[in-house]
């Protein structure tokens, strides 16, 4: 009998990944993010396929700048499935909204659209809708699609455990909503530690994210603000991980 530790999951580091922290140390380069930050974007925008990639500091930062970016507010009501990552309720009660918790299919464990529907109030501002393991929901998320138009509702998709996974239409899962969420935490599909991602092809979202995660600056480095914002930006560190992790795929 053995009291060694089993572990659940390891992260996938090769020499790679060592090679290319070593060699961009001996850069005189930036630590904040930059170039390789944005390179990791344009990575991940081209392997989802979606119009734009703003990467931060975690995944649940990058489910709370969603949904302030898609008009949650406190008192708000976003419904939530019962079985996720406390980060994703966590997300929307940084903000002062109230997550509400509504039941999963026995099968792909995502969201239960009839519960969705019957959990829908005057205050209810977005679903997160989460593809838990990478699974599509068994009514398919083009019925989570319709139900947010109905009612007006943000759809926002947790796909922290997605980054490879498709719909059965073959779109990139993250990319059905107004916004996706991908996390790179150490149980994730590619890791960088710490760090998350935003999907979208909607300009204008995108536009504002990048302002919310970066002070609210109205352009990148200037320090001119036109709405409130945070520090919520990545590191050059994780992006050069990030980047031979996508090589991986």
């Amino acid at each position: 009998m053995s009291d060694d530790f089993i572990m659940q999951m390891r992260p996938l580091f090769g020499e790679e990944e060592k090679r290319a922290l070593a060699e961009y140390m001996e850069e005189d380069g930036f630590l904040t993010e930059f170039r390789r930050t944005r390179a990791f974007e344009e990575a991940i925008a081209a392997f989802t396929g979606a119009r734009h990639c703003i990467v931060v500091n975690n995944g649940t930062v990058s489910l709370t700048l969603a949904a302030i970016a898609c008009g949650v507010g406190h008192g708000d009501e976003v419904i939530v499935p019962n079985f996720t990552m406390i980060a994703t309720p966590n997300s929307v009660k940084l903000i002062g909204a109230e997550p509400v918790f509504v039941d999963v299919e026995p099968g792909t464990l995502c969201m239960d659209i009839e519960a969705a529907r019957a959990a829908i109030t005057p205050r209810t501002r977005a679903i997160i809708l989460v593809n838990a393991n990478g699974r599509e929901p068994d009514a398919g998320i083009d019925a989570f699609v319709a139900l947010a138009e109905e009612h007006g509702l943000a759809l926002i998709e947790d796909s922290a455990q997605a980054l490879g996974s498709r719909y059965r239409d073959g779109t990139h899962m993250g990319l059905k909503g107004r916004v996706g969420s991908f996390s790179f935490s150490m149980p994730k599909i590619i890791t960088t530690g710490q760090g998350g991602a935003l999907i979208t092809d909607d300009d204008e979202l995108a536009a504002r994210l990048r302002r919310l995660k970066d002070f609210g600056r109205a352009s990148g480095g200037n320090d001119i603000h036109d709405e409130i914002g945070w520090n919520f930006k990545f590191t050059e560190l994780q992006a050069v991980v990030g980047l031979e992790q996508m090589k991986k795929l």
